[in-house]
């Protein structure tokens, strides 16, 4: 394979060795202190630029036309990708990463798919319509006549790089000088090779013929992305959307030196600390109450101000090239929030002590007046009147050992503490059918197909099934009930399905089957088990609610997320 020398190979060697450094430090960064949209799309624009410049110097080296025609093909990889890449960085940079969708991302890159496979194939001629060597200051070049597709790829990568540098230049005209600055070397290096790019494909003076100086001219944006890097800390800081977010954020923001001394105060600060006079200068100690508790591993506190208002504090640390240079310290009023959250510790405390007698003292109370009652029908001669009456009694009396039961799973359904933990589901119903086919020895229970699906939940987990199949057994008008279990899951969600051949509920009861207190006519139960039910599937974040069965009878549809799809969000 035949090389020839040219001078105009140095800067886009240059370009593509920045660029590649770049990549590689933006990559050790993610690795270092995770995945972050800007750096991310950081990385990958610098990769592409490098693999542009790349390929672009080694086609201007070869002599061989095939040689050059296959990288050109190639260099428009990078060339592509860089413009679609150039956009989500500045979308993520300036702080619009709503905008970020993941099938909004994909989309951006459909067009350089497509643009690629023509130019490989050159199907019809779309791609290029012929292709020539020439000689230009003695350098053999490759000129190329674009086809029509390469034509609007090449219109869809100026869009989006306008379009960058919209977004990027919106926000740079609203910042102060710091932040300015780091901006400004981003579009200086973008407009750079956005002009030379212009003059070159509309073959305007002085660029019009000869060697294609477009990835050249990214020997500039590698300079200034460069400085922006290491000078201006553009991965580490991004001052331009958290100056953006300051600015508009109805917090207090109270700036901090390295000595820990007030250096700047947005204007929300005095209002809500409630200060007097000056803050600048002062101590943190003692111009931020409590200041003290955001030492250490405890970087959020709440505040009491005034006797009347709460605070939350939080501090965040400040560095640069490893060294801590201050801190930021936000400052939210949380005073609803707060009251709230004491209301609710005085009511669980009370509930508490409310629960412990009930499941303690009352239901020890009950547990000893049900084993009277049954020595007495037991081993006492009773008249069938007297028996009867007893039988009733020792019937109630079971029901207030059940409610007992009830409140106390109330309780935890409702409580936050509550320890969740990733629970096959499978497993939870198969356990829940054996228990209740220990009791009911009378009912039939088919358990079907039941999918391994992982759910975040706690031991109330088995309380759900358990009441469901305990209502279908109950409530049911057979002798012998039958109840059939089944399960479905798919990528978001765990579907259990619990089928009974009984009377069936109507679809006016459907609606309030699951109140607080509503049982059936005659019914055997308390009327809690189902809104237990409710109120548990609810805290996991599922839904439960009731079909008709066929011929007869009701199935229970029991939805829960799987631990996964939870996690994600």
């Amino acid at each position: 394979m035949n090389w020839q020398y040219t001078a105009y190979a140095y800067p886009m060697v240059f370009a593509a060795v920045v660029a590649a450094v770049l990549s590689a430090y933006a990559v050790r960064f993610v690795r270092r202190r995770g995945r972050n949209p800007t750096v991310v799309s950081f990385a990958v624009l610098t990769a592409a630029v490098a693999f542009w410049t790349a390929t672009t110097a080694v086609k201007l080296l070869l002599v061989d036309p095939g040689a050059k025609l296959f990288a050109y093909k190639l260099l428009h990889v990078g060339a592509m990708t860089a413009a679609p890449t150039f956009f989500v960085f500045a979308l993520a940079y300036t702080g619009r990463r709503e905008l970020l969708d993941r099938y909004v991302v994909a989309s951006l890159y459909v067009v350089p798919a497509v643009f690629l496979v023509v130019l490989f194939t050159n199907p019809l001629e779309l791609g290029y319509t012929g292709w020539q060597l020439s000689t230009v200051d003695g350098v053999t070049t490759l000129s190329v006549t674009d086809g029509p597709v390469s034509v609007f790829g090449l219109v869809y990568g100026f869009v989006l790089l306008f379009l960058g540098l919209g977004v990027i230049g919106q926000y740079a005209v609203e910042l102060d000088r710091p932040y300015r600055t780091q901006a400004t070397l981003l579009l200086v290096g973008m407009v750079v090779p956005s002009v030379v790019a212009a003059l070159e494909l509309t073959g305007a003076p002085p660029l019009a013929g000869g060697v294609n100086l477009i990835p050249a001219s990214l020997a500039v944006p590698s300079v200034t992305f460069g400085i922006a890097v290491y000078r201006y800390k553009l991965l580490d800081i991004l001052p331009l959307a958290y100056a953006a977010a300051g600015a508009h954020s109805t917090d207090g923001l109270v700036v901090l030196d390295a000595d820990e001394v007030v250096v700047h105060v947005n204007d929300h600060v005095r209002p809500l600390l409630g200060a007097d006079g000056p803050l600048l200068g002062r101590p943190a100690s003692e111009a931020v109450p409590n200041y003290g508790d955001l030492a250490g591993d405890a970087p959020t506190c709440d505040a009491l101000v005034a006797g009347e208002r709460y605070v939350e504090l939080t501090r965040i640390p400040l560095g640069r090239g490893g060294d801590s240079i201050g801190w930021v310290v936000s400052v939210r009023d949380v005073t609803p929030r707060k009251r709230y959250e004491l209301a609710l510790e005085s009511r669980n405390d009370e509930l508490e002590v409310l629960n412990r007698i009930v499941r303690h003292d009352i239901r020890n109370d009950m547990q000893l007046v049900t084993a009277y009652i049954d020595i007495v029908l037991t081993h006492e001669p009773l008249s069938d009147e007297a028996r009867s009456q007893l039988e009733t009694a020792l019937r109630r009396a079971l029901n207030t050992v059940d409610l007992t039961d009830v409140l106390g799973q109330l309780m935890r359904a409702t409580n936050d503490d509550e320890r969740r933990r990733p629970l096959d589901v499978g497993d939870a119903v198969r356990e829940a059918v054996e228990d209740v086919r220990e009791a009911y020895p009378n009912a039939t229970f088919a358990v079907g197909d039941l999918p391994s699906a992982t759910v975040f939940a706690n031991d109330l987990l088995d309380s759900v099934f358990v009441n469901v199949l305990k209502n279908a057994v109950v409530h049911s008008d057979r002798d012998e009930p039958s109840i059939a279990v089944a399960g479905t899951a798919d990528g978001e969600r765990v579907s259990v399905r619990i089928a009974d051949d009984g009377p069936g509920i109507s679809d006016e009861r459907k609606a309030v089957v699951f109140g607080k207190g509503a049982k059936g006519l005659e019914s055997p139960g308390t009327g809690t088990g189902l809104y237990l039910v409710d109120t548990i599937v609810s805290n996991f974040g599922g839904t439960v609610h009731i079909e008709d069965n066929d011929p007869r009878g009701s199935v229970f549809v029991i939805e829960l997320p799987l631990a996964t799809v939870e996690a994600a969000d």
